[in-house]
């Protein structure tokens, strides 16, 4: 009797401590994020579909003179939070900044086609490419990072600083997979 009290009891303690562990994995929700998702709940009947919070995934393939060195598959790399503004679907961080970046989207002339436009404030390195928005809940696009790109984001992509041989050509293909978290039909 006594044994099953104690299972009764460890059983519940032991669920709850998963719990707690998984809980503490998820990043908590920014405050800016917490209001973009009341503000797309109200608005959802007249919000463009590229309008929402995005999750992002991205496939890069680092070469050194025309060889692949490395391939990097980051998931959940970053949220994006994608409002309209003026012409423009402005793209925000999870804070609702633009503190890196200047990026946006503007709807392009064929359905489900946008230009993606992104001017890095650090390496003054602007990066124009075509965006594809697929089923509604999916944003793909791809591009090579342009050199100050690639300098920026060489220790993150690799694991090391760039000590390389300055005489070899570097070149980084980002594969974009935007998907979208909110609002979901």
């Amino acid at each position: 009797m006594i044994r099953r009290i104690y299972l009764f009891i460890l059983i519940p303690l032991v669920g709850c401590g998963n719990l707690i562990e998984q809980q503490s994995k998820i990043a908590p929700i920014s405050q800016a994020l917490k209001n973009y998702q009341k503000y797309f709940s109200s608005n959802q009947n007249i919000l463009n579909p590229i309008e929402g919070i995005w999750r992002e995934f991205v496939v890069g393939t680092l070469y050194e003179d025309g060889n692949v060195i490395q391939r990097k598959e980051v998931r959940n790399r970053a949220t994006w939070i994608i409002i309209k503004k003026g012409g423009k679907y402005q793209v925000l961080n999870d804070y609702g900044e633009q503190n890196k970046y200047i990026a946006s989207f503007k709807q392009g002339s064929k359905k489900d086609t946008y230009t993606f436009n992104c001017l890095y404030l650090e390496s003054k390195d602007r990066i124009i490419t075509e965006a594809r928005l697929v089923n509604n809940n999916r944003i793909e696009m791809a591009y090579d990072a342009p050199q100050g790109v690639i300098e920026e984001n060489y220790r993150e992509f690799v694991g090391m600083e760039m000590n390389r041989d300055p005489e070899k050509k570097l070149e980084l293909h980002w594969q974009f997979n935007w998907l979208k978290s909110f609002p979901v039909d």
